[in-house]
């Protein structure tokens, strides 16, 4: 195994690839750990360790690449992506537009991604507006100095703030995006498999200690 390795860094082309992929990925678990300024973190992770809903929220993020429980500038990941995708796909098994971009090659190709693409903002958008407004409702995490007090006494975020808030995080999901795709180009290939799969790794040695010290 340590030959092939050898080898493989032994091919220019190779070498450059991985290295690049490699910079890509530690850009995403740099960006993974930048929190939105909204969320109280502390309050945030009481909530999220203490209740049912923050371990599900924990459970989608390890498949999903994305940071729902810690409420970061990537937090939504790449979900709004691969639903993109999925809806895409499933829309040409009976809308005859796609099919018919479906087979048409490469040009046809083409289009269903720049759809793709423009469907995945329009979901962070929605996604990333319901976070914010549920998880800060449930959590009571908002930080004060983003808040507002109204006649009946009720404390709401500003709306300004709710919304800087959602343009942040849809402006991740979409970077995430273009990461995946300049892994896809430039780098070894399957780019938002990699980025699953860092995420995975990274939450690994957590789930283990948890795991040990259950038994």
């Amino acid at each position: 195994m340590w030959e092939k390795l050898r080898v493989v860094f032994t091919i220019p082309e190779l070498r450059r690839k991985i290295y690049l992929t490699l910079i890509l990925l530690a850009v995403y678990r740099i960006g993974w750990q930048v929190p939105l300024p909204i969320f109280d973190q502390a309050q945030l992770k009481k909530f999220m360790d203490a209740s049912a809903a923050g371990g599900l929220l924990k459970t989608v993020a390890q498949f999903s690449a994305s940071s729902l429980q810690n409420g970061t500038i990537f937090g939504l990941g790449i979900m709004p992506y691969i639903s993109a995708s999925i809806i895409l796909q499933l829309l040409g098994t009976f809308w005859k537009p796609i099919e018919a971009l479906q087979k048409e090659g490469d040009s046809g190709r083409k289009k269903i991604n720049q759809y793709t693409r423009l469907l995945t903002v329009v979901l962070c958008f929605i996604q990333s507006w319901i976070y914010v407004s549920q998880v800060g409702a449930a959590t009571g995490s908002i930080n004060p100095q983003f808040t507002y007090t109204a006649d009946s006494g009720a404390v709401s975020l500003l709306f300004s703030w709710h919304l800087i808030s959602v343009l942040i995080m849809t402006a991740g999901s979409v970077f995430l995006m273009w990461l995946g795709e300049q892994i896809d180009e430039y780098g070894i290939g399957n780019g938002i498999s990699l980025l699953i799969m860092a995420n995975i790794l990274s939450n690994l040695p957590g789930a283990v200690i948890q795991a040990a010290d259950q038994f």
